[in-house]
């Protein structure tokens, strides 16, 4: 009999609907999954909406209230469940993840420690966050009375209002994840089965204000750091170029941006080659931080390789960025695709073919759907 009630348990589990709410400073979307029975994935609902403008800023919630409505509203269009689970998440120059080095204690002398030494790595007092350390190695090869500490911390202020945000909008008590190990979801169940295990990946998030560089190693993440070159970087260059408003040099982007890759001779247009060399230092920027990211992690590794990065974010949507950044930091590069081995028919909201189209700048909402705990 407690054999049949697990069972039962286990199956109901696994048809639970999550919904992910990915809060962006420039898109918000939404986005519900079920795992089945044999562990697949089936996305059931997707929605989006521009961000109201000055209700973001720098990852921060500035304006709840009109957040709340906009999110409010966008659910109950597209008629998401009201007493669905609910996990959204915090990401931003204020949020701390760094490995660090600790003398050796244990869990529970860590959980009273870290905070005492987290004071050396955040840019704001340690009373006015929330701060968690996990033990990444029990020893260290040339300190062995040492340990390596996963640091992470975040404000309280930006955690409360992120709570208190959802909560408005949707109602229940939701989960607040980290983006970096949302990413990491996406990723691994985009490629379950894939030799990917033992790899040191990067997972490249090309946001709207902001991008963040996320290395993780067999699976664990090893550093995650966040860069100024995002998205808004090239529209704003193209808006300035072109005299265009940022709504119309938004569109171009997407619409006429090729990237031109050198030894490639295939004909290009004169619009998306004007565009092109528009962009052409924007890109050189974004080179430069990921290969500064890069160099200062394998400073640290004593000269740990990279040996994949994932793109994701609507500027992993430019034509050619993939095959360009894999030329200029001499690393296979390949677009995100969370969609990969999950069942996109029927969703609710959205055609099957649109949203495979949308899949890179879906890694963070589809990453939120797919918490289980």
């Amino acid at each position: 009999m407690d054999f049949i009630n697990k069972f039962f348990k286990k199956v109901l589990k696994r048809n639970d609907e999550v919904c992910g709410i990915d809060i962006g400073s420039s898109v918000i979307k939404v986005a519900s999954a079920i795992r089945t029975v044999n562990n697949g994935i089936k996305f059931t609902r997707y929605a989006s909406c521009p961000t109201p403008s000055a209700t973001i800023k720098d990852g921060a919630i500035v304006d709840a209230q009109t957040l709340g409505d906009t999110i409010r509203d966008l659910l109950t269009r597209y008629n998401f469940p009201k007493d669905i689970r609910i996990v959204s998440s915090i990401s931003g120059q204020s949020v701390v993840i760094r490995p660090i080095k600790m003398t050796q204690m244990s869990k529970v002398e860590l959980a009273g420690a870290i905070k005492f030494q987290a004071g050396d790595y955040l840019p704001y007092s340690v009373d006015d966050a929330q701060v968690n350390g996990i033990i990444l190695r029990e020893s260290l090869p040339d300190s062995p009375k040492q340990m390596e500490v996963l640091l992470v911390a975040a404000p309280q202020e930006m955690l409360t209002n992120a709570r208190e945000l959802i909560q408005m909008a949707a109602g229940g008590t939701p989960v607040v994840d980290l983006e970096p190990l949302v990413l990491l979801r996406a990723f691994n169940e985009s490629n379950r089965g894939a030799a990917s295990e033992d790899k040191t990946i990067a997972l490249v998030n090309l946001g709207a204000s902001f991008s963040s560089v996320n290395i993780f190693k067999a699976g664990l993440l090893r550093q995650s750091r966040a860069i100024s070159v995002a998205g808004n970087s090239f529209t704003k260059a193209i808006s300035k170029s072109l005299n265009m408003s940022f709504e119309e040099a938004e569109k171009f982007k997407l619409d006429k941006c090729v990237i031109r890759v050198e030894g490639d001779s295939s004909p290009i247009a004169p619009t998306a080659m004007r565009a092109f060399n528009i962009i052409k230092p924007v890109l050189a920027d974004l080179v430069r931080d990921i290969q500064r990211s890069f160099d200062y992690y394998r400073s640290r590794e004593q000269s740990e390789s990279i040996d994949l990065v994932i793109l994701s974010g609507g500027t992993a949507r430019m034509k050619n960025i993939d095959v360009y950044l894999t030329k200029e930091l001499s690393i296979e590069c390949q677009i995100a695709n969370p969609f990969r081995n999950a069942s996109i028919e029927n969703v609710q909201g959205i055609g099957a073919d649109e949203l495979e189209a949308l899949a890179p700048m879906a890694m963070v909402v589809t990453g939120l759907a797919l918490r289980e705990d």
